[in-house]
């Protein structure tokens, strides 16, 4: 055999490529009829192969729109136009979408004249997805750096600047405009050198240049956490790593604050030895005083050196030394950092006085110790029993009060009500305590109550919220809650809440506030009327006007030739004129209706309003698509109108060349319907967007090809304000208008 000889043929070749090609293959004919499909199409497309020979290439596109332009741009077979490429949409056969990237090339025959098609697919399902991850990780990745309150950076193996956080920029803010990705650290450390970033680098170009190696080779060869001072009052922190990769990672941490602890420590022996309260420093390891502060020697009456030879128990007058070490035991052995109690102290002349005493364990110095603090609350004691006579004086005041007042725990537990509260819920005092006072509020309120009160802080304790409340027998009231969170050492302790009915008052508001925007609407009516009088109106009696004159003129010479033209003239502008009354009446009747809102099905008023417009579509050919059983809560008469309305002109506004489609799509939100009407017409350009909801505004002024008096479009957004929604022109469709309605899901 030649040794340049094949041992297949060409065809051969081909037919195995054709048969082990991993993405999908269809030929088809002249007539965009598949006539060969290999494996991978079969399973691609999930027919058999006996169903898609013969299939038209129609039902394979997810869109006919795509079938379209495919064919504009590839048939017929004969034109010039060469390999064809581009990503679109086909659908399967239990109609699911996949998108593929689609190349068409010609068949030629023998003659040299083309015959068919050869289209090779490829799933682009997979590579989207992944696409969709990647973009997901960089905004996972972009949310991590952004929530990070360190400074964060990486360098790369070159030692430029890869990327670094919000927090890093605020550190080195002098140096900030360098911090850009490719610069290096030693161009970017320069930068901050020029402009004061670094204090403590010196001033003189040799200072600079000695401070920059030095820092290099940290960086290079980082060890230890390395800490630099970046401004006058602010200190950081530098930790560095290098990964295999050999990149460089840095964290820069602030800890100005703790750069600050040595000379407020030096100054807190002096504030100690200053303040009122009694200030104790106790040895855990022998149990003596270790120091006191001066108002603990003059109340105590002994000196620094007798209360350096005393335990605790030597100054106790209620504790035996067994009793007092049971009582700290917690803290001497570590098992607890905080003891609180009350304690009766002795002096050297054997008086007493009653003290609250605060006792923390210090771990964090060369020798354990107990730092206590003891406030002499002898008159607080006093204060306390005389307030304790008042209470039964509130108790009394409190249960007489109309408000509703209650006393709870900070997770809303009660454990007080008054009367008038217990009322209000059908049960006694004595069985709502102990329960959350948060579930008897309405369900829908829940959620807002408790954010209500997670806001309580020690700097704002108080804050006020209106609240719908419900009685046991149904009746709806509104409630003006003051709540006042009492915290003790920055610990919520208590809630006190006290609530007035504010139902009548808060209807008023509302009354009131509905009223200023009943009129409000009304004179953006009297304005809008009031320029349509001046100029609209105006303009065909200024008409009618130059004609009768011209009339009386020729009247007056005898000339009558053109009295039929010029009374033509004024009967057309009489017409106009009564067209335009009559559309502001129609305007008049339905912008300013008042809403009667009720829950119905959007089909209802879609089949009526293309209903009500059935001789325009019969003559137009129009077809509707609209599948929806979603409920809304509107006026139905005002919303049939609305799309009516907008129906209307997609009749009218079309070129002629296709018959007109309208295209309803609902989509339901968490706070609104989102309602978008679509047609295949002319259009209308974005730069019109702003007005063409105004009264009489229209955009084609030849009414013999485009009727109408320019009132449809302002009427539907009057009817969508007046339903607390919106209607808006979707600038991004260029194939038609599409109008986008947004209605409240519900209103109360």
């Amino acid at each position: 055999m030649a040794r340049n000889q094949l041992l297949f043929s060409p065809d051969d070749l081909l037919t195995a490529l054709y048969e082990t090609l991993p993405d999908p293959v269809l030929i088809g004919d002249r007539n965009r009829t598949i006539v060969a499909a290999n494996a991978a199409a079969v399973t691609a497309f999930g027919y058999s192969e006996d169903e898609l020979l013969g299939m038209s290439a129609e039902q394979i596109y997810a869109s006919p729109d795509t079938l379209r332009d495919v064919g504009d741009a590839f048939y017929p077979l004969g034109k010039e136009a060469m390999r064809l490429h581009r990503q679109v949409d086909f659908r399967r056969r239990d109609g699911s979408i996949f998108p593929v990237d689609l190349t068409m090339n010609r068949i030629f025959g023998s003659d040299g004249e083309a015959v068919g098609v050869v289209a090779l697919v490829r799933d682009l399902t997979d590579i989207m997805a992944a696409q969709v991850e990647q973009l997901q990780a960089e905004k996972t990745l972009k949310l991590a750096l952004a929530a990070i309150s360190e400074g964060f950076v990486i360098f790369d193996a070159e030692d430029r600047l890869f990327l670094c956080n919000d927090a890093y920029r605020d550190i080195y803010k002098l140096s900030a405009p360098a911090l850009q990705p490719g610069q290096s650290l030693e161009s970017i450390l320069r930068y901050g050198l020029e402009r004061g970033q670094y204090p403590d680098a010196g001033v003189t170009t040799q200072e600079h240049e000695a401070w920059l190696k030095a820092r290099l080779e940290k960086h290079n060869k980082p060890s230890e956490p390395i800490i630099q001072r970046v401004s006058d009052d602010r200190w950081i922190q530098i930790d560095e790593q290098i990964t295999p990769e050999n990149f460089r990672v840095g964290l820069r941490t602030d800890i100005s604050a703790v750069s600050r602890i040595k000379s407020e420590a030096e100054r807190l022996g002096v504030i100690l030895e200053r303040v009122a309260q009694e200030v104790y420093v106790v040895s855990i390891k022998n149990g003596h005083f270790v120091s006191c502060n001066k108002s603990a020697r003059e109340n105590l009456q002994f000196s620094s050196e007798e209360m350096r030879g005393f335990t605790p128990a030597a100054i106790n007058a209620d504790l035996s030394e067994d009793e007092l070490a049971e009582l700290i035991a917690p803290l001497v052995s570590g098992a607890s950092k905080l003891l609180t109690f009350d304690a009766k102290h002795r002096r050297k002349d054997g008086s007493t006085y009653m003290c609250r005493m605060r006792l923390e364990r210090l771990d964090d110095v060369p020798e354990p110790v107990i730092m206590a603090f003891a406030e002499d609350i002898s008159e607080r004691l006093e204060f306390e029993r005389a307030l304790e006579r008042k209470q039964l004086e509130f108790e009394t005041l409190v249960q007489d009060l109309p408000d509703f007042i209650t006393r709870s725990r900070p997770n809303t537990t009660l454990t007080y009500v008054n009367e008038n509260y217990a009322r209000f819920t059908g049960m006694n005092a004595e069985q709502l305590v102990g329960q959350r006072f948060v579930t008897f509020a309405p369900v829908e309120v829940r959620s807002e109550l408790l954010s209500h009160l997670s806001k309580l802080t020690p700097e704002q304790p108080i804050r006020t919220m209106e609240q719908l409340m419900i009685s046991h027998t149904g009746d709806r009231r509104w409630y003006l809650w003051s709540n006042l969170m009492i915290f003790k050492d920055g610990v919520p302790v208590e809630l006190v809440s006290v609530g007035r009915d504010v139902t009548e008052s808060r209807m008023a508001r509302e009354q009131i506030a509905a009223q200023s925007r009943e009129l409000a609407k009304r004179n953006d009516a009297l304005g809008q009327f009031g320029g349509i009088v001046a100029h609209d109106l105006k303009a065909p009696l200024r008409h009618i006007r130059v004609f009768a004159d011209l009339i009386a003129e020729d009247v007056g010479t005898g000339k009558t030739d053109d009295l039929a033209d010029f009374s033509g003239h004024i009967s057309d502008r009489v017409e106009a004129l009564e067209r335009m009354i009559s559309s502001l009446f129609t305007y008049s009747q339905f912008a300013y209706q008042t809403v009667k809102p009720v829950r119905f099905k959007l089909s209802r008023a879609i089949t009526e309003a293309w209903e009500n417009l059935g001789a325009d579509v019969l003559e137009a050919k129009a077809r509707l698509i609209a599948e929806t059983e979603v409920e809304v809560y509107a006026d139905p008469d005002l919303l049939t109108q609305m799309l009516q309305n907008l129906f209307a002109n997609s009749l009218k506004y079309t070129d002629g060349s296709t018959p007109p489609q309208v295209q309803v799509d609902v989509e339901v939100g968490e706070a609104d319907v989102t309602i978008a009407v679509e047609d295949n017409g002319i259009g209308i350009a974005s730069a019109h967007v702003d007005n063409i909801f105004g009264v009489f505004q229209r955009l084609h002024r030849d009414e013999s090809q485009y009727p109408g008096a320019g009132i449809g479009l302002a009427l539907c957004r009057s009817i969508a304000d007046s339903h607390g929604g919106t209607i808006v022109l979707d600038p991004s469709c260029h194939t038609g208008a599409r109008f986008i309605i947004r209605l409240p899901v519900a209103q109360t």
